[in-house]
């Protein structure tokens, strides 16, 4: 009797033990949780925020009240010149009245005047260094703009790093292994036989083990109350790897009792995290990326069966330059990156540059170009030695609509071209080698990196050198916006013809594609649609992607959406377009980040625009 009750006692104290056991592990954990350490990250990058909009409101505060005097001052110098001229207009009397009587006395008024004209350089030396200090304070508050813009970009960028940090937990905690034992009980008819009333019992038993382990995955989650909210939505895939039947039988009034022990793992599918945290499916999707210590040998060694179809009949398909005749296609292809192109005359053509790392389909919808918004003519002028610019897109002249919501009407008074895609490594290589342009990045102030989402100099990298590899088709980058003037002046000579940045207006027109959304093909970034952060893609928060590797908007005008900030040529430096170091959010057309003129960054490239 004293033995069962140690054992009572000793069961009733397990879960005691254990609990504190989980609570020390459950310490660590926390500790070692990315989440929690990015959690506070944003918390301390919030109050850095809301010290950043005091600071910036007391010297917005400053600006206007400089702005204030020199209104004030302005009045001033109106009234102190009445002043000056009606003190000019009576000295001038006494002059008259001098000449016709000698003894007229000129000393008061020779003293107004002066002291009416002091006033008045008095007044102009005050003005003068009033617009001293509020362009110094204009100055100062476009700074912290600045800034401000870079806190919050990197906000939203921790922000998406912690929505990816919990997806991977989730998928981690949802990896899960365990036996169980269940007990349940059923009633027999009188009319079933003995197996087939065990049988049923087993049935029975197993499946109210299979819920019971799904109630344990669930339950043992970090975010147990939302993955439950969402758990009708998701296949756990829950594995039996062994089961035994300790005991079973009947206990009377035909009640069948079935004791069962049963090894389980879930095995959740790719998207169940996102699906439990009701997460967008792009922080979810499989990536891949090949880097540089991935000899081409090495990559040759794997080949992929690649299927091709396309929603037309009597199409053409293009591989590399190789073509393969109509879809259906079927083809083993190395792993790696390939150029794949499919036309039919009369459609829009499908191309793309597409990376191929497992056996995949790829759907090519081919689109009549009569029912494309007209986008005007494609052209690529001439360079010397048979060498071409880059490949331009005529956007018409007409109205407009641009900013957020696209609720600002413009109108673009004259027709003008703007390249297809941002300027290349291979096509800035080519202005470098035929001038000899040294970039300020390659002169000592190097290239602008983000490093968990905050700036950082790096004094030995370059467009040569960007912190990643970069093809001949990869967009170029670390280009302040003087290094890219220098390029388009260059354009110029070559050709005969002006080209320049693009204005924000111009570049945005051709951004929208005539769409009014966040994105030309919608409101939501999507999975695969652009390389920005946490976009889905293979190149998102490690790289620039080769541009092209994205559909073009209706207008025929590639990676308006991320790759890389794109200078434009406004008076106030700023970029356009989003990049793959930051979140999806940044990327949507009526974005803009203002810049120093001088930054040359990895995240930022650009794009030109020629008159017609």
């Amino acid at each position: 009797m004293k033995s069962n009750r140690i054992a009572a006692l000793a069961f009733a104290l397990t879960p005691i033990l254990l609990s504190s056991h989980a609570l020390a592990n459950d310490t660590t954990a926390a500790t070692d949780d990315p989440v929690v350490a990015l959690e506070q990250k944003l918390a301390d990058k919030r109050s850095e925020i809301g010290n950043h909009a005091e600071n910036l409101q007391t010297q917005r505060d400053k600006l206007d009240a400089l702005l204030a005097e020199r209104e004030t001052l302005a009045n001033k110098a109106m009234e102190l010149e009445k002043r000056r001229t009606l003190a000019q207009e009576r000295l001038d009397e006494q002059f008259r009245r001098l000449i016709e009587n000698p003894d007229t006395d000129l000393t008061q008024y020779k003293d107004d005047y002066q002291s009416a004209w002091q006033a008045v350089k008095d007044n102009q030396k005050s003005t003068l260094q009033n617009e001293q200090a509020v362009a110094e304070q204009q100055r100062i508050v476009e700074g912290e703009n600045r800034q401000k813009q870079l806190l919050v970009s990197a906000m939203e960028n921790l922000q998406e790093a912690k929505k990816e940090a919990r997806v991977k937990r989730l998928r981690q905690e949802l990896t899960f292994s365990d036996s169980i034992e269940v007990v349940h009980t059923i009633t027999c008819s009188e009319s079933m036989t003995l197996a087939a009333c065990s049988n049923q019992g087993k049935t029975l038993t197993m499946q109210k083990a299979v819920n019971t382990f799904q109630s344990h995955v669930l339950d043992k989650v970090t975010e147990s109350t939302t993955a439950k909210l969402n758990a009708n939505r998701v296949s756990f895939n829950i594995h039996v790897m062994n089961s035994n039947v300790v005991d079973s039988g009947f206990s009377g009034d035909n009640r069948y009792i079935t004791r069962l022990q049963a090894e389980m793992k879930s095995q959740p599918d790719e998207n169940a995290a996102c699906k439990l945290l009701d997460f967008a499916e792009r922080y979810c999707v499989e990536k891949s990326f090949t880097t540089a210590k991935s000899s081409p040998k090495q990559q040759a060694k794997r080949w992929v069966n690649v299927k091709i179809r396309s929603n037309r009949y009597e199409d053409n398909v293009t591989i590399n330059g190789v073509t393969y005749g109509s879809t259906p296609v079927e083809i083993m292809l190395p792993a790696g990156q390939h150029q794949l192109t499919v036309e039919k005359s009369g459609f829009e053509p499908y191309s793309r540059q597409m990376f191929m790392n497992k056996d995949s389909v790829v759907w090519a919808s081919l689109r009549e170009q009569e029912n494309r918004p007209k986008p005007g003519k494609q052209f690529a002028d001439k360079l010397s030695n048979n060498r071409q610019a880059p490949q331009m897109v005529v956007i018409g002249a007409g109205q407009y609509r641009v900013g957020f919501e696209a609720k600002q009407p413009v109108v673009v008074d004259q027709p003008f071209s703007i390249a297809a895609t941002p300027v290349t490594v291979k096509q800035f290589g080519e202005f470098v080698a035929a001038t000899g342009y040294v970039t300020e990045a390659e002169e000592g102030q190097g290239c602008t990196a983000l490093d968990n989402g905050e700036p950082k100099q790096l004094l030995n990298h370059s467009w040569r050198k960007p912190g990643f590899d970069q093809a001949d088709n990869s967009p170029v980058v670390c280009i302040t916006r003087d290094d890219a003037n220098m390029y388009s002046k260059w354009l110029s000579t070559q050709t005969g013809f002006n080209y320049t940045l693009p204005s924000e207006v111009q570049w945005e027109v051709a951004a929208r594609a005539g769409s009014e959304s966040d994105f030309w093909w919608g409101n939501d970034i999507g999975v695969g649609n652009a390389n920005t952060g946490w976009s889905g893609t293979m190149w998102s928060n490690k790289s620039t992607s080769p541009v092209a590797s994205f559909p073009a908007n209706p207008f025929g005008i590639y990676d308006t959406a991320g790759n890389v900030w794109e200078w434009a040529g406004n008076q106030t430096p700023v970029a356009r377009g989003g990049a793959w170091s930051f979140s999806p959010s940044s990327a949507r057309v009526a974005e803009r980040l203002e810049l120093k003129s001088d930054l040359s960054a990895n995240y930022v490239g650009f794009r030109v625009v020629r008159n017609i």
